[in-house]
């Protein structure tokens, strides 16, 4: 295994380095589990005579010569190549034979079980390129990558490059690629399979040659690929739609071209994140093909729209060091919400990220696992450890609160400043607050300490006095510091603040101030005097990074209007303070989950619906007694049918409403609705049981040992893209001793794909199944914890997460959690989330606790 590059080695080989070209050549005829990788490395030496090294990590390494002269393979210690005696000019050849695996890290192969036609993908981020070709792997020393890959019969091949040549169509031989600038050895780019091309279905279709994007006429170039048994997809001629519009959007809002003249996006098969952007290929999981055939969910557009981005915010300009990961990718995740709302019909998008991406960063950030956006790391390892809400969604409301402080305009033109600067080239945090504070005319240093460089979310709470005659005789704003950072700082805050009068069944907002929040407390006097509003909502533009609080007459206004504030961006602010009152024991799950009924019988839609059926299905699961499960579960899904049969027909709304249903269902009538469903019928009329519905159906079977093998098994058949994983997770929630043995051993085989080993694990623990499972408490700190660090940092992380247990809350799961964290340290890849899982276990005991009578 390759030792992992450290901040000080790599800014010592940039000091020594710089890298002209890499000319790559693969094989991937030469068997099924391996390829033959040879490489050409020019580079020039600032300091002839020096020593330094490169990188590889190859089953075997048959040949290595430094300017003529041969290396001896052996030299090669935990994947490093001595380079001794280097010339100002330098070429490096390295021969060797790499693994194809399906860890989905570095090249790995994929078998489609339907036909038993292999796919090949290079993935190489973040540290995986030394296990494709030699190189100087960090993300500073870009250099031209050239490449030829020859495969077998009946391929397609994609690279970055244009294809120069190839084999005539079907036959076996050699494509060779047109080289590409400035690339990062992390972005290597390789798709190879029998894939097929999608009809263009109006997008479009020519582009100048490789190269030179932004002083190209005309758009960017697309094509749409994917595997034969996803060609016929509904969901395709949305991929063209999307991209061609965000495309168009981001060259217009950032006054800089699309770096590449064309764009292939490849739907690959085992993709393990969402979607990845690479300079001119951006790869797709397959299951998102499926979403997309919905045109009323937005999700995947979203996606797309955030890949999009990367192609500035990555590769055009990227951090220098994995400290400003984050940087690439919250400004993704704020441009696109920013293009769904402007171009993508998506007018409650930025509503939708607050329920989703922005309340996952508030209960990441109270955590005491929580970093700070940006702080110093070592290696690419320990930043991919901070929580993946901070990188993202923390990182993006912290972008939009600075638009919001210094105005879109002058956050654009200091956008445009910042990839003109530094085009092809490493930037920093340093290097952006310079270009905005150029550009607003602002010294952002502060702001950018407060926000960027210290963890933790502050709380606001409303100070309310009201005098005899129902005026407001005093009005301010109290600031906590931050839960999981006492000492942290009470930030400055600019902010909305909505007064609302009743309407009909609802609040309608009456006023909007703008303020500003700085201190512990902060008085508003010119809304002293005027008549006291039924509710006030701290925050209702949602501009800037706090937990909310309301006054007692504020919230009895909210429940009683079920929070139909007809603005969805302030009802998601209400209802992720509702969420956080139940992780705090200040609402119970009960409460919660009658608030939420309600407002579904009121047939009102809420932005973010999904995301709010998920923390409250957790609330009743794990934050309310075991006795009340079944109560709370069933309340919501009566609530959820009955609005599902009132929907329109066939809507959007209505799908996803018969989602929840399906998710909460509870008891034998309501299981067995489940069941008729199954079988087509008893659906609302106009709803179809597709594979979106069938999965949540057959999950809540599963659960309850109501999905049997040949259900599983038909669900399996019709979907090729994530059948396996979510078979593998349905087996493994039934509550059954052996089904939880057999998908314990899976989770923890070596050499398990993480994929799968992820999806056996995330079923394993069930609320209800508590008296099954509890042999597996031990187990799970004796056996899973030392079985899953031998895996990556990030999938280690993934798998303790999914393995703790979680359903077993009570005081001796808390000791045990305390035993695991004082016999490891912060360097132990699954300390930090034995650490957060042991916090919200705790909320989830002193929430009971408090809520249940005695």
């Amino acid at each position: 295994m390759a030792m992992a590059l450290t901040r000080t080695e790599a800014a010592r080989r940039t000091a020594l380095l710089q890298v002209e070209s890499y000319q790559i050549f693969l094989d991937l005829s030469t068997g099924a589990d391996t390829a033959r990788s040879r490489t050409e490395v020019r580079f020039s030496c600032r300091e002839p005579g020096a020593t330094t090294f490169a990188d590889i990590d190859a089953l075997a390494v048959h040949e290595a010569v430094l300017n003529g002269v041969p290396a001896d393979p052996a030299a090669i210690t935990d994947g490093r190549l001595p380079l001794p005696g280097l010339a100002a000019a330098n070429t490096l050849t390295v021969d060797a034979t790499v693994a194809m695996t399906t860890s989905g890290s570095g090249l790995t192969r994929y078998t489609d079980p339907a036909d038993g036609s292999r796919y090949v993908l290079a993935n190489c981020f973040p540290t995986a390129a030394p296990r494709v070709f030699c190189c100087f792997d960090q993300p500073d020393l870009r250099a031209s990558v050239t490449v030829t890959v020859t495969v077998p019969a009946g391929w397609t091949c994609v690279a970055t490059g244009e294809v120069l040549a190839r084999p005539a169509d079907g036959a076996a031989g050699i494509w060779r690629f047109s080289a590409v600038p400035a690339m990062k050895p992390n972005e290597f780019t390789l798709c190879a399979g029998p894939y097929v091309t999608a009809p263009a279905d109006g997008g479009p279709e020519s582009g100048g040659p490789q190269g030179g994007g932004p002083d190209r006429d005309g758009p960017a170039r697309l094509t749409v690929r994917c595997r034969p048994a996803l060609a016929g997809s509904p969901g395709l001629p949305g991929i063209f739609a999307t991209v061609t519009a965000v495309l168009g959007y981001y060259e217009q809002l950032l006054g800089v071209r699309c770096p590449y003249d064309r764009l292939d996006i490849v739907f690959v098969p085992q993709l393990a994140p969402p979607a990845m952007q690479l300079p001119a290929v951006m790869y797709v999981s397959e299951p998102l093909l499926q979403r997309a055939s919905d045109p009323g969910d937005g999700h995947v557009a979203v996606i797309l729209a955030h890949e999009a981005a990367h192609l500035w915010f990555g590769c055009l300009v990227e951090a220098g060091w994995w400290d400003d990961l984050w940087l690439a990718e919250a400004m993704a995740s704020y441009l696109s919400y920013a293009a769904a709302t402007a171009v993508l019909g998506q007018h409650d998008a930025w509503a939708e990220f607050a329920m989703m991406g922005q309340a996952s960063a508030y209960q990441a950030d109270e955590m005491p696992s929580t970093q700070p956006i940006s702080s110093p790391v070592d290696t690419a390892a320990h930043a991919l450890t901070r929580p993946t809400p901070i990188t993202y969604s923390k990182g993006a409301a912290a972008i939009r609160q600075l638009a919001a402080l210094v105005g879109e305009e002058a956050l654009r033109a200091g956008l445009r400043e910042y990839l003109s600067r530094h085009a092809w080239s490493s930037a920093s945090l340093a290097d952006l607050i310079a270009c905005v504070s150029q550009a607003s005319g602002a010294d952002l240093t502060q702001w950018a300490g407060e926000w960027l460089t210290q963890a933790g979310v502050n709380t606001l709470r409303p100070e309310i006095v009201t005098g005899p005659d129902g005026t407001l005789t005093s009005l301010a704003i109290a600031q906590a510091p931050p839960a999981a950072n006492p000492s942290g700082p009470l930030r400055s805050h600019r902010l909305t603040i909505g007064l609302y009068q009743p309407d009909g069944p609802g609040l309608r907002r009456d006023c909007r101030v703008e303020v500003t929040v700085t201190g512990g407390r902060t008085r508003f006097p010119e809304l002293s005097g005027i008549p006291a509003p039924a509710a006030i909502v701290l925050n209702d533009a949602d501009l800037t990074f706090a937990e909310i609080r309301f006054d007692p007459q504020s919230w009895r206004a909210l429940v009683a209007a079920a929070m139909d504030l007809a603005d969805p961006l302030a009802e998601s602010v209400c209802w992720i303070a509702a969420w956080q009152m139940v992780q705090a024991a200040e609402l119970a799950a009960a409460g919660f989950a009658a608030i939420v009924a309600r407002r579904m019988r009121t047939g009102r839609p809420v932005a973010g619906f999904e995301q709010l059926i998920d923390r409250v299905v957790t609330a009743t699961d794990y934050y309310a007694e075991p006795a009340a499960r079944a109560a709370g579960r069933g309340q919501l899904a009566t609530a959820a049918l009955s609005a599902a049969e009132r929907a329109e027909p066939g809507s959007h709304g209505q799908k996803v409403l018969a989602r929840a249903y399906a998710r909460c269902a509870d008891g034998s009538a309501q299981l067995d609705l489940l069941r008729s469903w199954l079988a087509g019928r008893s659906l609302p009329t106009g709803l179809a049981c597709d594979l979106e519905l069938r999965a949540p159906v057959l999950a809540t079977l599963a659960a309850r040992g109501l999905a049997s093998d040949v259900d599983v098994a038909a669900y399996l058949a019709d979907d090729p893209a994530a059948g396996d994983v979510r078979q593998a997770t349905w087996r493994a929630m039934r509550p059954d001793g052996q089904a939880k043995e057999t998908a314990w051993a899976a989770a923890l085989a070596p050499g398990q794909s993480p994929r799968l080993a992820l999806a056996h694990a995330q079923g394993i623990w069930v609320a209800g199944q508590e008296t099954l499972m509890a042999g597996f408490r031990e187990r799970y700190f004796a056996e899973a914890l030392p079985a899953v660090r031998q895996h990556d940092a990030r999938t280690a992380g993934r798998l303790a997460r999914a393995l703790y247990p979680v359903t077993l809350a009570d005081r001796q799961t808390l000791a045990a959690s305390r035993a695991e964290l004082a016999r490891t340290g912060p360097a132990d890849p699954t300390h930090a989330i034995v650490l957060e899982q042991q916090a919200l276990l705790g909320r989830m005991i002193n929430a009971r606790a408090r809520f249940t009578p005695t």
